[in-house]
């Protein structure tokens, strides 16, 4: 499983990480990840290695320069929901967000966020992706 973090504060990327990597140990051969600290660098990331798959993103929404509800729709205008990026979760301190969510928006997780909330998450998105 390819999870990827996206988010200007380093801080909660490594705790994603470290939750998720803790939390699904043994229920996956492989958990790799991969930690941005921007749209653009994530976008560029992509673009530079076309065969790489995501399997679930976390994915901040207010960032500096393009947000992840811009980053979301670059995604569905450029890539098939599901192809390259099977599965996003937003993780942000905005309390009311209005987003759709569809086969590939999850849904959001309120920072800050327990452990349980991202293990949580990270199982069920595994379940639904081992499912399809």
């Amino acid at each position: 499983m390819n999870f990827v973090t996206v988010d200007d504060f380093e801080y909660f990327s490594d705790l994603i990480i470290r939750y998720v990597s803790e939390g699904v140990s043994g229920m996956t051969e492989s958990a790799d990840f991969e930690k941005f600290t921007s749209a653009e660098d994530f976008l560029e990331f992509l673009e530079e290695n076309p065969d790489y798959q995501v399997d679930i993103l976390f994915c901040d929404v207010e960032m500096g320069g393009m947000s992840g509800l811009d980053l979301a729709r670059k995604i569905r205008d450029h890539y098939q929901i599901g192809s390259r990026i099977k599965k996003m979760v937003f993780v942000t301190s905005y309390r009311r967000l209005n987003i759709e969510y569809d086969g590939q928006i999850r849904g959001k997780i309120s920072k800050p966020f327990e452990r349980s909330e991202i293990v949580n998450t990270a199982i069920d998105l595994m379940e639904e992706i081992n499912a399809e």
